[in-house]
């Protein structure tokens, strides 16, 4: 039923948004996979609530591009399916396909201009 949707996890401390593996998880039951999980991050400055998104991966992206998460049955959490017309739908697509740099290259003192 959600194979291949973008599911949003709502509730925890923590608010993943991803692509359900809908296969029997090897972990057994109250598990599930998010495949390219992103991480939902909510800011509040006075009265706007801005969302932010983020690509769980690690520095250079060194962790696999999916991510276990356990519900236990009495834990209440909220399973939304993303609408492919929403902003957030386009928004998470663009965090996963973002390139990363492979070097950040910081001036040294040489080439800083210095007064006399």
């Amino acid at each position: 039923m959600y194979k291949g949707e973008v599911i949003h996890f709502i509730g925890g401390l923590t608010e993943y948004i991803g692509q359900l593996e809908m296969s029997e998880h090897l972990n057994g039951k109250g598990w599930y996979r998010l495949n390219d999980p992103c991480v939902l991050v909510h800011e509040k400055k006075g009265e706007e609530v801005r969302t932010r998104i983020s690509r769980l991966g690690g520095p250079k992206r060194v962790y696999r591009r999916f991510v276990d998460i356990f519900i236990p049955d009495a834990y209440p959490m909220e399973i939304r399916v993303l609408d492919k017309k929403n902003e957030l739908y386009n928004v998470y697509f663009e965090a996963v396909n973002q390139v990363v740099p492979d070097r950040i290259v910081l001036p040294n003192l040489s080439l800083v201009d210095r007064p006399n």
